[in-house]
C-alpha cells in the first residue's frame, strides 16, 4: 500500500506535466501537427501494453544498477516511425530523473486524465452469444443515451465512449456492461441469483 501511494505521488505531477505540454502544443498557434497531442495519448497506450505483455521490460528499466544510457537504448528501441518526439524527450527526461521505473504508473495516471479531458469512457459489454453489426449498433447507441449528456457549469457534453465486445457464455442470456468501476448487471444469470436471495430471504423469514 505504502509503495502504491509513493508511486502515485511521484506519478501525478510527471503525468500532469506531460498533459499539460500535449495540449500546449496542441493549441499553439501555427502548429504543424495538431494531432500531436492524441498521438502522446497513443504512444502511451502502445507503451503500456508492451510493459504489461513484457514485464521484465519494467524490471530492467527500474533496475538502478543498470546505467542511464542502457536504459535509453532499449526504450528506443520501443519506439515506432509515429511515436512523437514529446513521447520521446519525455520518457529520456524520466530516465535522467530517476523515475522511469514508474513508467507504468505513470503512464496509466496521465491517460486517465487525457481520457477525462475528452470525455471518453470505456466499456465492457459481455453477453452469452456474438452480436452482430446491427445489434451492436444499437447498443452503442442506447449506451450512449445511458452515459450521458454530462453537465458542468459552463456547457452540457456526450461522452465519447469506446465499446469492447466479449462473449461469456455463463451469463446464459442477457448482458453485463462494465463502465470503468460500474457493473450493470442485465444477465439472465444475474435474474436468477437475484430471485434465488429472494426466495432465500423468504424461506428463512
Amino acid at each position: 500500500m505504502a509503495n502504491t501511494m509513493f508511486g502515485s505521488k511521484i506519478a501525478n505531477p510527471y503525468s500532469e506535466a506531460l498533459l499539460q505540454l500535449g495540449l500546449n502544443l496542441y493549441l499553439k498557434e501555427k502548429n504543424t501537427d495538431t494531432q500531436v497531442f492524441f498521438q502522446i495519448i497513443f504512444d502511451m497506450e502502445n507503451l503500456l501494453t508492451l510493459l504489461k505483455l513484457t514485464p521484465v521490460l519494467e524490471k530492467y528499466l527500474s533496475n538502478p544498477l543498470i546505467p542511464d544510457n542502457d536504459k535509453k537504448n532499449v526504450l528506443e528501441k520501443c519506439f515506432t516511425k509515429k511515436t512523437s518526439n514529446t513521447t520521446k524527450n519525455f520518457l529520456m527526461l524520466l530516465v535522467d530523473k530517476k523515475r522511469i521505473g514508474f513508467l507504468q504508473t505513470i503512464i496509466q495516471t496521465f491517460l486517465n486524465k487525457a481520457y477525462d479531458f475528452v470525455c471518453l469512457k470505456f466499456v465492457e459489454v459481455y453477453s452469452a452469444y456474438p452480436l452482430n453489426k446491427e445489434q451492436k449498433e444499437q447498443l452503442v447507441e442506447k449506451l450512449k443515451i445511458l452515459l450521458g449528456p454530462e453537465f458542468t457549469t459552463s456547457k452540457v457534453y456526450y461522452s465519447k465512449i469506446n465499446v469492447t465486445f466479449r462473449v461469456d457464455k455463463e451469463i446464459l442470456g442477457g448482458f453485463i456492461i462494465k463502465v470503468d468501476s460500474k457493473i450493470i448487471d442485465l444477465s439472465l444469470r444475474g435474474e436468477l441469483e437475484c430471485l434465488a436471495k429472494q426466495l432465500e430471504t423468504s424461506l428463512v423469514n
